[in-house]
């Protein structure tokens, strides 16, 4: 009776706290005085945050969830092409039942132009408890950096990983393609470096991290405890924080997967240009190329900015795809020598310029197949072949070199040590030595263990590819073994995010678990954790070794057939 009486009370003072700060709603005072002291955790879905009242909703697997919660203010009108600014407080109170609207952006494979340009928020899911403290896990979405977002799939929600490793989830959408990463003459000036850079898309994330910092305690989590994770673009942006300035304290370890270090042939300056003079061209300002570098000259940056600002989200978009089969094109980081290092990820070997935080990395071992089957028949002689060099050529790339640059310690005795690097490989669903897979013949053959394959694993969703895919991957004939893994995986993850450590309070002894060596840039063979399992049983295993570009281009050009040669030219703009 007495706990009733006091829910009684503390919804009675929930109600009376709301209607006060709806009552102050009617004349907002200038910004500076309306930001909030963010509220200790209560346990409850509402929340106070330093810029106002959220109220949350219950959600799957015992946890809570605050969606759509914006981390800064929308990027649109004079503010298209900014470094994103800090959300505007709120007076009354806000719901946080639902999502922000995805980022706008082209389809990847389709085409299609969805989303919208106010997409600056995030979403936080925790268990149901009154715990503190909890680690806080950073998910960034992929997407070549042009599609995508935190509830693409609900392979990307954060409940399962939120309960099962018992942390603060946090997801976030981020600016895309061109309003992510662009860097036109026109837009620059004097006094703004970091709009300057051109890279909106990579400030987006840090902004997301620095509203981690100043509210996530308010939610439970512990803001000198925070892993940034990512996958494909994701990770490649993860990659970036790693040598960004402005990054440094904002998180504690990362989670990299399949990530990559390469970026578009064309430069960022001359790849702007050339958009805006389509974009001239397309809205019959002139009738060639010629007449319009004229027109164009003859604008001052300030007039040519204000037009740029004034051309619509799809009319940006429709000329921003790519003419070829590139799918990692631009947009990508922009080394300008602020928000970025000028020499790019060369700074990964620099521990005074890089962030020196443990790190998870690694790929899959058919991280190509996803891409390849759009311009090659999987029944090709040639296409196992391909497939494997392919993505050997993305593990030593998005995983090997990181991990020999990242992991190696200064010989300089006054820099900051390296991060511990943990590398793994993800096999489940490639096919063993006797070609078998759990997956079963067409999808093994067509997926395998492809590109974002390791997602639902490491979020612990068990859905994304096998819900809503028209092959069938996930079967009750490799459930035990599936889950068996997710399991083991989410472990890893539950004990890094709270450690830095993936084997911190993990009993290798138990049956399938094993000990994760951490990965030896000094050793000729260093060691790498493979993640798989088989129909009913876990498989994990330690292999050693490194996979160097350089090795992999020789094999082509002087072990390769001609045939094998001349595809693996012409696909390569499909995965590089």
């Amino acid at each position: 009776m007495k706990k009733k009486k006091k829910n009684l009370h503390l919804l009675f003072l929930t109600v009376v706290l709301t209607v006060f700060f709806i009552s102050c709603a009617t004349a907002a005072p200038p910004v500076s005085e309306v930001f909030f002291s963010p509220a200790e955790w209560q346990g409850e879905t509402l929340v106070g945050t330093r810029y106002g009242l959220i109220e949350g909703v219950k959600d799957r697997d015992h946890t809570l969830a605050w969606l759509g919660v914006p981390y800064a203010t929308p990027p649109v009108g004079d503010l298209r092409w900014k470094a994103p600014r800090k959300p505007e407080p709120w007076q009354g109170l806000r719901r946080a039942d639902r999502f922000g609207s995805k980022s706008a952006q082209r389809s990847l494979f389709l085409g299609t132009i969805t989303g919208s340009e106010d997409s600056l928020y995030l979403n936080i899911w925790r268990p149901s408890s009154k715990e503190k403290s909890l680690p806080v896990y950073v998910w960034v979405h992929g997407g070549a950096n042009t599609s995508g977002a935190a509830n693409e799939s609900k392979g990307y929600y954060g409940h399962s990983l939120a309960s099962q490793a018992n942390l603060v989830f946090v997801s976030i959408n981020y600016r895309l393609d061109v309003f992510g990463w662009f860097s036109h003459p026109s837009l620059k000036t004097e006094d703004d470096p970091e709009s300057n850079s051109g890279n909106y898309g990579t400030l987006d994330i840090i902004a997301a991290l620095e509203w981690v910092q100043e509210n996530i305690e308010s939610f439970g989590g512990d803001p000198s405890n925070v892993t940034i994770a990512g996958e494909s673009a994701g990770a490649l942006n993860v990659l970036s924080l790693l040598i960004a300035p402005k990054a440094k304290g904002l998180f504690h370890r990362a989670v990299i997967e399949s990530g990559y270090t390469h970026g578009p042939a064309i430069s960022p300056e001359a790849f702007a240009v050339n958009l805006g003079i389509r974009l001239a061209l397309r809205q019959n300002k002139a009738t060639c190329f010629e007449e319009v570098s004229r027109l164009l000259a003859a604008q001052s940056d300030q007039e040519l900015a204000a037009w740029l600002r004034s051309a619509s989200a799809r009319e940006l978009l429709q000329l921003s795809r790519p003419e070829g089969k590139e799918i990692l094109s631009v947009p990508s980081p922009i080394f300008d020598g602020f928000v970025l290092p000028s020499d790019g990820f060369a700074a990964l070997a620099d521990p005074r310029r890089r962030v020196n935080v443990p790190i998870i990395i690694g790929t899959n071992r058919e991280e190509t197949k996803l891409f390849l089957q759009l311009a090659i028949n999987p029944r090709n002689p040639l296409y196992p072949r391909l497939v494997e060099l392919s993505s050997l050529l993305w593990k030593a790339e998005g995983a090997d070199s990181v991990a020999d640059a990242y992991g190696k310690n200064p010989a300089d005795i006054n820099a900051p040590n390296a991060g511990k690097v943990y590398l793994y490989r993800f096999d489940w669903g490639a096919p063993d030595e006797e070609e078998a897979s759990v997956m079963g013949g067409i999808a093994s053959r067509r997926l395998g263990a492809s590109h974002a394959m390791e997602i639902p694993f490491f979020l612990q969703t068990d859905s994304l590819f096998g819900s809503g895919f028209l092959l069938r991957i996930y079967t009750n004939a490799n459930k035990n073994g599936r889950l068996a893994l997710q399991t083991a995986i989410g472990e890893y993850l539950g004990a890094f995010a709270k450690t830095g450590d993936p084997n911190y309070d993990i009993n290798a002894s138990a049956v399938g678990r094993i000990f994760w060596e951490p990965w030896d840039s000094e050793a000729e063979k260093p060691s790498f954790l493979v993640l798989d399992a088989g129909f009913k049983e876990l498989l994990l295993r330690i292999e050693q070794g490194r996979v160097r570009r350089e090795d992999i281009i020789l094999e082509i050009a002087n072990n390769s057939s001609p045939a094998l040669r001349d595809n693996f030219i012409r696909l390569a703009p499909l995965f590089l």
